[in-house]
């Protein structure tokens, strides 16, 4: 997933994309895109991306709360407080998601040889 993919996403999310085409009002969001990006990159230990067009390596729980987590932002900036409520809630939990790690610990008995 790149950047671009990642901000239609939030575009969409947040009801800001009209037909898959940025309205004018949402310029703006779109020159501070990669600057949201990687504020939500650095809280998920994503590396930081440099323009919208690069790929984002990181797992898919990783960059579906980058989504949420960059939805939040956007629409805080807007000041629609309902949104980025609801958008904080969904990202939290999702980034608790992504940042828990599950190792699987194998109990087994040290194998000890006798010489012969």
């Amino acid at each position: 997933m790149t950047g671009n993919d990642v901000f239609n996403r939030v575009l969409n999310l947040l009801g800001y994309l009209n037909s898959h085409t940025v309205r004018a009002d949402n310029q703006n969001l779109l020159k501070r895109a990669i600057d949201i990006l990687n504020q939500i990159c650095f809280d998920l230990k994503i590396p930081n991306i440099t323009r919208l067009s690069d790929k984002i390596e990181a797992s898919e729980k990783a960059l579906d709360a980058l989504c949420y987590g960059t939805a939040m932002i956007m629409a805080l900036v807007d000041g629609d407080g309902a949104k980025n409520k609801m958008f904080a809630d969904i990202y939290n939990a999702k980034r608790a998601a992504a940042l828990s790690s599950k190792d699987v610990i194998e109990d087994k008995l040290p194998k000890v040889d006798y010489g012969s």
